[in-house]
């Protein structure tokens, strides 16, 4: 017998996924093995374990982003920011977490700074943040 397929850890219907993503999940019970899935959702077991491991990996990252900025992760973000910016990151960091207030998501600080930036600028952020693990 091949073993039943479950859900990635800290996966919840509230994780962001792509629709394409979410057809497969949306079939996994800790029942079905991944040869049914895949016959249910109408595509290949390899797409299966594709859309399992995005859905692992955006859970991932949706827990990060979830999580409030503590100083060490203040302090990360102003580095990453200052990659790109220089000195001045440590200014833009401090405006921000002042304007959202005690201890903020850390989501929102890195949408709130995206604000600030031009959009190459932002694009090279968000990439280093998820690369870095910290989005």
């Amino acid at each position: 017998m091949t073993r039943a397929l479950v859900w990635p850890e800290g996966l919840s219907d509230d994780t962001p996924l792509p629709y394409r993503t979410w057809k497969v999940l949306d079939l996994i019970d800790g029942h079905l093995s991944a040869a049914e899935v895949a016959r249910l959702a109408g595509v290949s077991e390899d797409e299966v374990f594709g859309a399992l491991s995005e859905a692992a990996s955006r859970a991932q990252s949706h827990q990060r982003l979830m999580r409030p900025v503590d100083p060490a992760l203040q302090q990360d973000i102003t580095r990453l920011l200052g990659a790109l910016m220089g000195p001045i990151a440590g200014v833009i960091v401090e405006e921000v977490m002042e304007e959202l207030g005690p201890q903020p998501y850390a989501g929102t600080v890195f949408q709130r700074i995206s604000q600030e930036l031009e959009p190459q600028q932002r694009s090279t952020f968000a990439h280093l943040a998820r690369e870095q693990g910290l989005a």
